[in-house]
């Protein structure tokens, strides 16, 4: 009797387990379906639907990640929105820090078509005596230096002290740029600053004699047709050139195409593609002071994952637009900033790019 019972619970096992991996089976191929659904371009543009579904749920998962989008071959093949929000979430949530890497695009446009001569003009080129008679050191700074975060002035941004809210608080953003000291030789050491960004924006409206602005909406934003917009300015109206610019979350994916096509956007060339190729070439290297981001070009973070190098557009709280050259990707997110602390936002900032780079990139082929 007790071989007998053992033999046929074995035979109700075995035909359990049989009947468990058909099921499995079957579950899977649901939920592949289901993925294939939910992505049908990606698997055409040589993505791996499985990876890129986990991804997203992980995303998800992310506090406050609003929008997060993936383009592969100038087809955006993925993009969702989370926090309750739609697609464009809030148009006026501005972009924070990726504005400097559309500030050096426009350096590129005024280059390009004889605004400014090249990239080793000077601060005193564009201010003459209202720069040299207050700090003569930093009227010797280039545009080069500028671009690079290479100026050597006295500044504190990244780290455990920012004087940002100082700058932006001052009665007049543009002298306070001017009386910072030049304490380190130009050209020698990274460091990050947004009064060398915001510099840069006063240097292209000297230029071109166009508000900052006004450049961007005829040389940039009308050729990208990008939507509405609003562009931040200090107490002299010159529009920030670190920060401010408020753009719509597809008009960033653009701006992705712009370099991942060398500065042609559809039959148009916006920026030359020599410009392209100075803009997110290593200058300077960042020495490793925010993770994944190794080196720096004009206003342009570089780095490298999974053999592939890539270029960022960095803003703070995790707005992000990262472009692989080499597979033909831009993946661009939003995240709400708005009232978290700087630890949260840091947090959100790093959960957003590691989910870029170590769950999406490995998805694509």
């Amino acid at each position: 009797m007790c071989v007998k019972y053992f033999v046929t619970n074995k035979s109700v096992l075995t035909g359990a387990l049989i009947l468990w991996g058909l099921l499995t089976l079957q579950c899977n191929k649901a939920v592949s379906d289901n993925e294939s659904k939910k992505f049908p371009l990606a698997a055409e543009q040589d993505i791996d639907v499985e990876q890129l579904a986990l991804a997203f749920e992980k995303a998800a998962r992310i506090e406050d990640l609003q929008g997060l989008a993936i383009s592969r071959n100038n087809i955006i093949v993925a993009e969702e929105y989370y926090s309750e929000v739609g697609p464009e979430p809030d148009p006026l949530l501005h972009v924070m820090s990726v504005t400097k890497s559309i500030t050096s695009t426009l350096v590129g446009i005024a280059i390009d078509n004889g605004f400014i001569a090249d990239t080793e003009q000077t601060v005193f080129d564009f201010f003459g005596a209202e720069v040299d008679t207050v700090n003569t050191a930093l009227g010797n700074v280039t545009l080069h230096q500028l671009l690079t975060m290479t100026c050597g002035h006295d500044w504190h941004e990244i780290g455990t002290y920012s004087e940002f809210g100082d700058f932006v608080n001052a009665p007049d953003q543009l002298t306070y740029i001017f009386e910072k000291p030049v304490v380190n030789t130009p050209g020698t050491l990274f460091n990050y600053s947004d009064g060398a960004a915001h510099l840069v924006s006063a240097i292209l409206e000297k230029g071109t004699g166009m508000s900052t602005a006004d450049f961007a909406s005829q040389y940039l934003f009308t050729p990208l047709e990008i939507g509405p917009r609003i562009w931040y300015a200090d107490n002299r109206s010159i529009a920030y050139g670190g920060v401010g610019l408020c753009i719509g979350f597809h008009d960033m994916i653009k701006m992705g195409h712009l370099y991942l096509n060398n500065g042609y956007y559809k039959d148009q060339q916006v920026v030359s593609s020599e410009w392209i190729e100075r803009a997110i070439q290593q200058q300077i290297s960042t020495n490793n002071i925010i993770p994944f981001l190794k080196d720096y070009g004009y206003y342009w973070w570089l780095g490298d994952a999974h053999g592939h190098d890539f270029i960022c557009a960095n803003g703070y709280g995790g707005q992000f637009i990262v472009v692989v050259q080499n597979l033909n990707l831009v993946i661009c997110s939003r995240s709400n900033y708005r009232n978290r602390t700087r630890e949260e936002a840091d947090n959100n900032w790093y959960q957003i790019l590691d989910l870029i780079l170590n769950d999406i990139l490995p998805a694509v082929y």
